[in-house]
């Protein structure tokens, strides 16, 4: 007897909650709402782009006829380039979101986190380079702790005086513990990045945290209905990211003993169909990756990866383009930046989702 669509009867269920809340999710608490930005032309994309030496130094001054951007392997024209400096008061702000994954994260590795994040936040006296803000994820929801601010100890005493809500589901709960784990983190995910698409400017979402449950068992034993449900989670997630200009950082405290950090690679691939779909594609390192972000694996040196992740936030090349007309919705359609350097490393978003120009 064939039990592939029926291994997880209930999965498909639970996750379509998420997927109810990801339709009418609103802005997180303790942040003061701001009216919606105006309407953008669907025609249009635009993608940040990352460009470093192989030391991890921005390379500046950069011309439009150094880029070349294959959509699909086919060469794009009339770009428009323009470079974002925040260090030279830019007028396109950047902001810092620096998230504490208490869903997916035990009591000592959230111990050690807040230790190395406020010898982060009270690095050169306490002045930050860029607007900065805290957020937690918790069983009980997102929870920003306070507005940006470039005041490092200001954020100090706020994690200091925030109460620890560690989870409640363990990783011993088994499948549906996972299940409700996944279940929240992407939940979670998707109000940040909503609330986020309202903001101005360039996002730098630093997520401290091992990353939530890929599923895996899940497999080959996922329903049409719940491949469905992660291929729709994926492409809202990729477009909402992109639209929003909100890069994803994955910042693992990784300790000796626990699961295969690098086992969300088998999922880096972009998933061009629903046939493809399976829930470890939603997983956080493979969102930050695909997003122009990095998946960051130093062992407990926490501090370190903040202080290279943070870098990204000082410039980047802002690459606006029209999207060639789709066959079908929700299209599939690879981006590839190259520049005209030698030895650039050039990072940007892996991908979108293109919908028929006429629906």
């Amino acid at each position: 007897m064939d039990t592939r669509h029926t291994a997880f009867p209930g999965l498909a269920l639970l996750l379509l909650g998420t997927a109810a809340a990801m339709a009418q999710v609103q802005g997180p608490v303790q942040t003061p709402p701001t009216a919606a930005p105006p309407p953008v032309d669907p025609g249009r994309i635009s993608i940040d782009v990352e460009v470093t030496d192989k030391l991890g130094h921005d390379i500046s001054g950069l011309k439009p006829e150094d880029f070349t951007l294959l959509d699909n392997k086919q060469p794009v024209r009339n770009l428009d380039i323009r470079e974002i400096d925040s260090r030279n008061g830019s007028d396109d702000p950047v902001h810092v979101i620096i998230i504490i994954d208490m869903i997916n994260t035990g009591f000592d590795a959230v111990a050690r986190e807040r230790e190395q994040l406020g010898e982060f936040l009270k690095q050169d006296g306490g002045r930050l380079a860029h607007p900065t803000t805290l957020a937690m994820l918790s069983e009980k929801g997102i929870k920003i702790q306070q507005a940006s601010t470039l005041d490092g100890k200001a954020l100090f005493d706020s994690l200091e005086g925030a109460n620890s809500e560690l989870r409640m589901v363990g990783r011993s709960a088994g499948f549906w513990g996972a299940a409700d784990r996944l279940n929240w983190s992407l939940n979670q995910l998707t109000q940040l990045v909503a609330y986020e698409a309202q903001q101005p400017g360039r996002k730098l979402a630093l997520f401290i945290s091992p990353g939530w449950p890929l599923l895996a068992q899940a497999g080959v034993e996922e329903t049409d209905r719940e491949r469905q449900w992660a291929f729709n989670a994926i492409v809202g997630l990729t477009n909402g990211l992109r639209d929003a200009h909100m890069t994803l950082y994955a910042l693992d405290p990784f300790h000796l003993g626990r699961t295969d950090p690098f086992f969300y690679q088998n999922y880096v691939k972009p998933v061009v169909n629903v046939n493809h779909a399976e829930y470890g594609d939603l997983g956080l390192q493979v969102l930050a990756v695909h997003s122009g972000g990095t998946a960051q694996v130093t062992g407990m040196d926490i501090l370190g990866e903040l202080n290279t992740a943070i870098r990204d936030a000082d410039a980047c090349y802002r690459i606006t383009f029209q999207a060639p007309p789709a066959d079908r919705r929700n299209e599939y359609h690879e981006l590839r930046v190259q520049v005209n350097r030698p030895g650039a490393q050039v990072r940007t978003t892996a991908g979108y989702y293109a919908n028929v120009q006429h629906e």
